[in-house]
């Protein structure tokens, strides 16, 4: 039986701290409805597209703004931040959530979905460094590169398979080029 509209506007209204502990509850109380928690979460987690991860990233590194780094950089009470450290940092920034949705994937044996968020981080560095015309790139040379070998690394943290290895080093051949040769 479908919820009334009353039961949707509660729910509608929970946070995600309620709605998880909710969840947990349900959970804890039936097999049968854990299992179909699990399963919604996990056909919801596997609808990764690595072009639109790499879209998403590269846009948000192009959104970055050389004022940004300005404010950031200079004279500050415990010394001196660099711009060009400061940039970095910016960076890092925006990169940490897409860090963050790796190592879940990983954590919860998605190899698939990480792989393909990976290739989605890498592209998107990649896009960045070869097609942004922000000023904000001024700053941060090296960083695209810098990362993409981060990112590499957390990836291989997980002990991917070889066959894994050799897809994304096809795809870094396919798709980054040169730019990408000593990412493995």
């Amino acid at each position: 039986m479908p919820p009334d509209d009353a039961a949707l506007r509660i729910i509608d209204q929970l946070s995600h701290a309620d709605a998880l502990s909710v969840l947990r509850a349900l959970a804890a109380g039936d097999e049968q409805i854990a299992c179909r928690i699990a399963k919604m979460a996990g056909d919801r987690l596997s609808d990764v597209d690595w072009e639109e991860v790499a879209d998403a990233l590269h846009a948000e590194l192009d959104a970055l703004e050389a004022e940004e780094v300005w404010d950031q950089a200079g004279p500050k009470r415990h010394g001196y931040v660099d711009p060009t450290d400061a940039a970095f940092e910016m960076v890092e920034d925006v990169l940490e959530p897409y860090l963050d949705e790796l190592r879940k994937y990983q954590k919860l044996g998605m190899s698939a979905e990480a792989m393909q968020l990976c290739r989605g981080i890498l592209a998107g560095l990649y896009r960045f460094e070869r097609e942004s015309t922000s000023e904000f790139k001024d700053w941060a040379v090296d960083a695209p590169a810098s990362f993409a070998a981060e990112v590499a690394k957390s990836w291989k943290l997980a002990r991917p398979s070889q066959a894994d290895v050799v897809a994304l080093e096809e795809f870094i051949d396919r798709e980054l080029g040169t730019w990408g040769k000593d990412l493995l």
